[in-house]
C-alpha cells in the first residue's frame, strides 16, 4: 500500500480526470446555453479546453504507473481478463475506455471541423454524423472521468483491514483533491500558452473557483482528521502518526502548507493583483500538495 508507483497512479489518474472533468463541463455548457458564449463560461473555456487533450494524456500515464506497481504486463493484462469483475478490474478498464472516447471526440472534432456551412451542407458532407459521434464520445468521456475521479477513494475505503481509510470521508476528500488538481494541472499549462491574448484573462476569471476547490479540499481534509481521532485503535494511531509521528514534516509541509495554504493564499492575492507567475506557482504548489497527500495517507495506512 505504501508504493510510490500506486501513489503516483492514483495522483495522475485522479488530475487527468479532474482536468478533463471541468474542461468536458464547460464545453457542454457552450453547446447548450447559447448565452453562456458570452459570459464566464467562455471566457476559461480558453484555459479549460485543455483538460479534453491533457485529462487523457495523464490517465494514460497513470496506466503505466499501475502496470509498474503490478511488476509485471502480464498482471495487468490479468485485471482484463478476471471472470468475477472486482473494482480493480472496472478502474482498470475504466482507464482503457476514458482514454479511448476522450481520443475518439478528438479525432471526430477534428473531423467536424468548425465551419458555418448551414445544415444541408454538413448534412451532405457527412458532418452531422462526425458530430453526433463527437458529441457521443465527449459523454462517454465525461461519465467515465466521472468514475475515474470517484474510484480511486472508493477503492482504498472499501477495505475494513485498513480502518484508517475505510470510512465515507476518503472518497470525498479524494474527489475533491482531483478537481482541485485538475484545475490546478490547467492552470499551469495556461501558463505556457500566454502568448494567446485571452489565455491571461481566462486565468483570473478561474482563481475564485481555485479558491472554493481548495477551501473545499481543506474542510474534507478537515472533517476526515477529526473522524480518525474520535476513532479508537488504529484509525487514531494513523492519525497521529500524520499529524504529529513521523510523517509530521510530510503532512504540515507538502499537504497543508504547499497543497492549501499557499494556493489559497496566492488565489486571493492574485484576485487583486494579477500575477500570472505566482499563479502558477501556487498551481504548481497544488499539485505537489496532491501527491504529498496521497503518499501521506498510504504511509500512514
Amino acid at each position: 500500500m505504501v508504493s510510490a508507483y500506486i501513489a503516483l497512479y492514483l495522483f495522475l489518474a485522479g488530475t487527468g480526470a479532474g482536468a478533463f472533468l471541468i474542461g468536458s463541463v464547460v464545453d457542454i455548457v457552450l453547446r447548450f446555453r447559447p448565452m453562456a458564449a458570452r459570459g464566464w463560461f467562455a471566457r476559461v473555456s480558453a484555459v479549460t479546453d485543455a483538460g479534453l487533450v491533457l485529462g487523457p494524456v495523464l490517465v494514460a500515464v497513470s496506466a503505466l504507473f499501475l502496470v509498474l506497481d503490478l511488476g509485471v504486463p502480464e498482471r495487468a493484462f490479468r485485471l482484463f481478463l478476471v471472470s468475477t469483475p472486482s473494482l480493480l478490474s472496472m478502474g482498470a478498464w475504466s482507464i482503457v475506455a476514458f482514454c479511448g472516447s476522450a481520443a475518439a471526440a478528438l479525432v471526430l472534432g477534428a473531423l467536424a471541423g468548425d465551419d458555418d456551412d448551414d445544415f444541408e451542407r454538413e448534412r451532405g458532407s457527412g458532418r452531422v454524423v462526425l458530430r453526433v459521434g463527437e458529441f457521443a464520445s465527449s459523454v462517454v468521456a465525461t461519465g467515465l472521468a466521472l468514475f475515474v475521479v470517484v474510484y480511486a477513494g472508493v477503492f482504498l475505503a472499501m477495505y475494513p483491514s485498513l480502518p484508517f481509510l475505510h470510512t465515507f470521508w476518503v472518497p470525498v476528500l479524494f474527489m475533491a483533491s482531483a478537481l482541485a488538481c485538475g484545475l490546478a494541472a490547467l492552470m499551469v499549462t495556461a501558463f505556457f500558452r500566454q502568448a494567446m491574448p485571452e489565455v491571461a484573462g481566462a486565468m483570473d476569471a478561474l482563481l475564485a473557483v481555485d479558491a472554493v476547490l481548495i477551501a473545499v479540499e481543506a474542510v474534507v481534509l478537515g472533517v476526515f482528521l477529526v473522524d480518525s481521532f474520535a476513532a479508537a485503535g488504529p484509525s487514531l494511531t494513523a492519525a497521529q502518526l500524520l499529524v504529529s509521528g513521523r510523517l509530521l514534516p510530510l503532512f504540515w509541509v507538502g499537504v497543508v502548507f504547499a497543497g492549501l495554504v499557499v494556493p489559497f493564499s496566492v488565489d486571493v492575492v492574485c484576485r487583486r493583483l494579477p500575477a500570472p507567475m505566482a499563479v502558477a506557482l501556487g498551481a504548481t504548489c497544488t499539485l505537489v500538495g496532491g501527491l504529498c497527500l496521497r503518499i501521506a495517507l498510504l504511509m500512514a495506512t
